[in-house]
């Protein structure tokens, strides 16, 4: 065989010698002894890649089994198919590759019943290389696969061997290194030598490719507080005195240099990326041989790190940084935050910057616009906030930077660049930020993942409120845990159809005479408690369930309204719609098919929308209200007064009723402007045609001054509280 990675002995016919130790192994399992001896003869002085090849034979599958449990690196298996049982070889395969899960061994099977061939899939599913014919494997085609598995096997333990080193280089890496950011590694670099030499020595780190450029031109990328104002900029301004002097000579050298008052620590990348980093700590009381020697040691780690960082930056680039801004992303500062042991976290502040209303300059401005204003956005903070260790964009129009304590902008700082004039095409424009402080050791045992969300709700509470700067209050986080808990519980609930309704009646003032029913959701947890409707219904709303909810509670008003007529009671039951709803086709449908299908009186459906909503999308909803008005049913407008309709549009609302506020109708024994607004609502109902009913009736008092004004029905607890459907029919029985 031609082949120089093989070399074989003159004799070929010699007995086949046995090796205390080889490089290379080949199994043979065969029960045929004399065809075993044969093959034995066959790969005497076989030698791969300068060493000789050891055979070990096996004549059964039981003992093939406790060789390869014995020796993991068999590289080849020459296997008889058949041997004390017809599927034996098959089976022992099966083991290697499913028991032992080995499989880089290279399997070649052997027969001596001439075309008894294994079929194709079962070669596919075991991994097996080839299939020979005993008769047809001479000494030279034995030679040539032996050879070629051989080949394979090593080429397969090289892949493995480069992949394992990887990964340790990796852990190693991340284990020894946390800080895999330039930025944040400097900073540390700074913050551990004055943890070594002592409090009050001060220094800056700075960065070039000083066999392509002047000292002069060297960049200072990260500074104690007593360089902060050289943060970003070349060493032009430098004093020349005897610090700029041991900076050439560090370069010069190309190695450490220690004074009595000041040290300078030398770095280079050269291999890499061609950089090289130096160190200047100053302001040294007294710098010890002890100080000198954990420095030394120190600059190890460093070394190290340099060198991980240029190595991780290949890599890194497209996942962790923002190609728009050139500063880190969202994925960037969370391995920022993930690098951050406990004295970090004690020293470091989390700062969330937003840009008010971006969205909206977004829609109507555009991308290009957009971009150029974060930029601009970018740029001023840089220069407005300087000293910190990370920068990033984390949403469109929000950023995150990390300052330590001493750095960190202060209060009046902040209000003072809130409203920020830019520069955009020659046009001043002015932008308004919204500020978010954290102290990362109030979040000691929060996730990275969840100290920026915790801020990020803390920043949205802020805007809410329409401040210019919120500090993290720790309870947010107990907030945040109790409605995740009770969101699950709500999910669970929704599955478990363990939400109710209550009937609360409607009624006529005059008579007492009972002219219908609120459908009023409920919710009683585990534990058997009550949650409040206002509770839970926004954290409904806010994770996407509501929908699901008002659809249960709609098929919940059906039933009510047929278990109220088969009681002798046909009374129209309202029910509360959201925008959410009267935008859901399956919502709608349930409607239209219970109505057309008969199985509920359209009479008998009230449906309820606030004002504000009403109002919010006027023309989307008009057409669909006037429908289900059409078609028979009540449309009421809820909470009417609080929604600021126009004139134009009351004039013109697709509804039968309009409900007065609670609000209005608890104050008007008090307030004589809740007063004038219960009759301003009457009024309005009684020139346009609009059924009036009057929420929240508490006491005889407002029920004969709503009388007076000129309102009819009213519904609140002078009258009833919300009553299961199974107690409102005993209680119309009883108030027949």
């Amino acid at each position: 065989m031609s082949n120089d990675a093989f070399v074989f002995s003159d004799d070929e016919c010699k007995t086949f010698p046995l090796q205390a130790h080889a490089s290379w192994k080949i199994l043979s399992v065969e029960d045929d002894p004399v065809y075993q001896a044969s093959l034995l003869h066959g790969l005497s002085g076989l030698q791969f890649k300068g060493e000789d090849v050891e055979v070990l034979t096996a004549a059964s599958a039981a003992q093939a089994a406790d060789l390869l449990g014995e020796h993991d690196d068999i590289a080849v298996m020459l296997l008889d198919v058949v041997m004390e049982q017809d599927d034996a070889g098959l089976r022992l395969v099966s083991s290697v590759r499913e028991v032992l899960g080995n499989s880089a061994i290279r399997i070649v099977l052997l027969t001596g019943q001439p075309g008894v061939a294994p079929e194709a899939d079962v070669m596919r599913q075991y991994d097996i290389d080839e299939y020979w014919n005993k008769a047809d494997l001479n000494c030279e085609k034995l030679h040539s696969v032996v050879g070629s598995h051989l080949r394979t096997w090593h080429y397969m333990m090289e892949l493995n061997r480069a992949q394992r080193g990887l990964q340790l280089i990796l852990d190693a890496s991340r284990n020894l290194h946390s800080k895999q950011e330039l930025g944040s590694l400097t900073q540390a670099v700074l913050t551990n030598i004055g943890r070594i030499i002592g409090a009050g020595v001060s220094g800056i780190v700075c960065m070039g490719n000083f066999r392509n450029m002047q000292l002069s031109d060297a960049r200072v990328i990260a500074t104690t507080v007593d360089y902060h104002g050289m943060l970003e900029k070349n060493l032009t301004d430098f004093p020349a005195d005897e610090r700029m002097a041991t900076l050439r000579s560090a370069i010069t050298a190309q190695c450490h240099q220690f004074h009595a008052d000041h040290t300078v620590l030398y770095f280079e990348t050269h291999a890499i990326d061609g950089a090289e980093y130096l160190v200047l700590v100053d302001g040294i009381a007294e710098l010890t041989p002890a100080h000198i020697n954990l420095l030394r040691v120190f600059s190890e780690n460093v070394r190290s790190g340099f060198s991980n960082v240029a190595l991780l930056n290949r890599v890194s680039r497209l996942a962790y940084f923002d190609d728009l801004l050139n500063i880190r992303n969202r994925n960037g500062l969370l391995r920022e935050l993930d690098s951050l042991n406990d004295d970090d976290r004690r020293d470091n502040v989390l700062l969330l910057v937003k840009i008010k209303s971006f969205q909206d300059a977004m829609i109507t401005f555009g991308e290009r616009y957009c971009d150029n204003l974060l930029k601009a956005t970018c740029e001023a903070l840089r220069q407005k906030l300087p000293g910190f260790s990370c920068f990033s964009t984390i949403s469109t129009g929000s950023f995150a930077l990390v300052f330590n304590h001493d750095s960190q902008p202060d209060d009046e700082l902040l209000l003072q660049i809130f409203d920020q004039p830019l520069m955009l095409s020659g046009v001043q424009h002015h932008i308004q930020l919204i500020f978010c402080k954290i102290e990362l050791n109030l979040l000691q045992d929060a996730s990275p993942q969840e100290t920026l969300h915790l801020a990020e709700v803390t920043l949205s509470v802020g805007e809410s409120y329409n401040l210019n700067l919120i500090g993290y209050t720790p309870g947010y986080r107990e907030k945040i845990t109790a409605s995740h808990l009770q969101l699950l519980e709500l999910q669970q609930a929704l599955q478990n159809r363990d939400l109710f309704i209550m009937l609360q009646p409607k009624v006529a003032l005059v008579s007492n005479k009972v002219l219908g029913f609120e459908a009023l959701v409920r919710w009683r947890n585990s534990n058997g408690d009550y949650i409040p409707p206002d509770v839970f219904i926004p954290l409904a709303e806010a994770s996407g369930l509501i929908r699901s909810l008002d659809l249960h509670v709609l098929q919940l008003t059906f039933a009510a309204i047929k278990q109220l007529a088969d009681a002798g009671f046909e009374l129209p039951v309202s029910f509360n719609a959201s925008v959410s709803d009267l935008n859901n086709r399956d919502y709608i449908q349930s409607i239209f098919q219970a109505i057309e299908e008969k199985s509920i009186n359209p009479a008998l459906l009230d449906i309820e929308v606030t004002e504000s909503q009403a109002m919010t999308d006027y023309r989307g909803f008009d057409t669909l209200l006037r429908r289900f008005m059409s078609l028979g049913m009540s449309v009421s407008i809820d909470d009417f007064g609080t929604g600021y309709s126009s004139l134009s549009h009351i004039t013109r609302l697709p509804a039968t009723t309009l409900k007065i506020d609670r609000s209005f109708v608890q104050g008007i024994e008090e307030s004589e402007e809740d007063r004038h607004a219960v009759e301003m609502v009457v009024r309005i109902g009684q020139r346009f045609g609009y059924h009036i009913v009057a929420e929240g009736v508490e006491t005889k008092a407002q029920s004969e001054w709503l009388q007076q004004v000129g309102c009819s029905v009213g519904q609140g607890y002078l009258f009833s509280r919300p009553m299961t459907v199974d107690d409102a029919i005993a209680w119309l029985h009883t108030n027949r």
